[in-house]
């Protein structure tokens, strides 16, 4: 039977139909996530909709028809087509998903395993949700209260394509959208439990990479993702996650200084590349119990907040807010999670007055034979990369293994640069002043963007800020 006949079929004999959907959903998937593989075959499942935005009911296009079928880690396996119908609905009944095509019932339960993709996926055609087309199938998973999370399935490498210019315009220099595009396998291809709970490997949105799916695509951006196919961060012969963000304000962190454990390849490192990117945020001491309050910790009425803690970046560990109740301390990035990661924009910051800034040494003292001579102008030093980088005195930072030292005159000690800690604000308000954009561990994009402008390629903006790592 021919495609064209077994469509016609289909539209006449919905008993047909019903019997085929109901065997494939018998069949189940075995793409539990993503798992890297070089061909870019990996299949990755994006969450479009669901937790509150999970839809009742919703419509889906595709221009030449359907075919249902598994998609599996080697890839789509195919079941049975559907050329006649190019809109199907989707509904929730009874913890089920169903699909209808104008009235007629065309399967009673799509399960969760089962993939629709478009009749010509193989040509690259995409699938249109909510308007929106994505590359690609959709897969469904009920909910209890009879709604469905929408999942898109797809190679990681067709991800790909929909990220890269939401993550950083594709009017950027190519070297720097490669590195991006490596960053952004490398966190996908390390990620893919933040929401296995739901029943896919990552969301659409900032809390794991944005994805604007086929629609968002442009030629830069799928040349960089094409360029680098395959390609990721390894670290000890093992994959890392490309962790990324906007600015660093000048020097990058420590991952533990953020969350919650160390990563060999997320070490703080100074970033000479940051274009500036200053901030500032005022809020009353009733604004900020509000949101102390609203996660969970009352400080009641507020006296004061003061920088308990700081890293030997100068970047902040610790506030502590002291109110009536007694005293609420915010660690490392709970303290942009609570005051808002868009108010807070960095942990760069200090209360009112100019931002931190990394150290700079009053003069630099080697030992040359039987005596110490004073360094001025410039040197070159071998960086970490392997390259020769000529370093102006003015410039450079020297940097305890775990403390800030600061300098008293010209021995060769640090300049002090960071407030100090205790910096308490007090009088019903406070300012916060600071310097970068994001969470500050990994590649700093506005950074990856200047040293391409620069002439550095996408290996050596990686290698720069992912410590240690090698890209294969």
């Amino acid at each position: 039977m021919n495609e064209l006949s077994y469509g016609l079929l289909l539209k006449g004999s919905i008993k047909t139909v019903c019997i085929a959907a109901l065997c494939l959903a018998a069949v189940a998937c075995t793409a539990s996530s993503a798992v890297f593989a070089a061909d870019g075959g990996a299949v990755i499942r994006i969450g479009l909709s669901y937790g509150s935005g999970a839809p009742a009911s919703c419509e889906i296009s595709s221009a030449n028809g359907f075919i249902l079928g598994v998609y599996e880690k080697g890839g789509f396996r195919e079941g049975m087509p559907l050329p006649a119908y190019t809109t199907l609905t989707v509904s929730a009944s009874g913890g089920r998903t169903t699909l209808h095509a104008g009235g007629v019932l065309v399967s009673d339960d799509v399960g969760a395993g089962n993939c629709i993709m478009p009749y010509d996926y193989a040509a690259g055609a995409p699938i249109v949700y909510n308007g929106v087309p994505y590359r690609g199938g959709l897969s469904f998973r009920s909910n209890s209260n009879n709604t469905f999370n929408v999942i898109n399935r797809l190679t990681v490498e067709e991800y790909l394509y929909g990220v890269i210019n939401s993550e950083m315009g594709y009017k950027n220099p190519g070297e720097a959208l490669k590195a991006q595009a490596v960053a952004a396998r490398s966190y996908a291809i390390l990620k893919t439990d933040s929401h296995a709970s739901d029943g896919f490997d990552m969301c659409a949105a900032a809390h794991c990479q944005v994805y604007k799916g086929y629609g968002d695509e442009h030629a830069e951006t799928s040349a960089a993702v094409d360029g680098t196919a395959g390609l990721a961060l390894y670290s000890g012969g093992v994959p890392v996650s490309g962790n990324y963000f906007k600015n660093s304000g000048g020097h990058t962190q420590n991952a533990e200084d953020v969350w919650n454990s160390a990563e060999a390849h997320l070490r703080g490192v100074l970033d000479e590349y940051s274009p500036p990117y200053t901030w500032g945020w005022q809020l009353s001491f009733r604004e900020l119990r509000t949101l102390i309050a609203s996660a969970g910790d009352d400080p009641g009425d507020i006296s004061s907040i003061s920088v308990s803690e700081r890293t030997v970046n100068g970047h902040v560990l610790a506030v502590s807010i002291t109110g009536e109740r007694g005293v609420v301390t915010l660690e490392k990035n709970r303290i942009r999670t609570v005051l808002g990661a868009s108010n807070v924009k960095s942990l760069n910051f200090t209360f009112g007055g100019a931002p931190p800034t990394p150290a700079r040494p009053q003069s630099v003292h080697v030992a040359v034979g039987g005596g110490v001579q004073e360094l001025s102008g410039g040197m070159s030093v071998l960086s970490a990369n392997g390259f020769a980088v000529t370093v102006n005195m003015a410039d450079a930072v020297i940097q305890g293994a775990s403390e800030r030292v600061k300098a008293s005159g010209s021995d060769g000690s640090l300049a002090g640069a960071f407030p100090p800690e205790g910096e308490t604000a007090t009088g019903g308000s406070v300012t916060f002043t600071g310097s970068g954009y994001g969470h500050g561990v990994g590649m700093p994009q506005d950074s990856a963007i200047e040293m391409a402008n620069q002439g550095f390629d996408f290996r050596q903006i990686l290698t720069k800020y992912f410590t240690g790592t090698e890209i294969r």
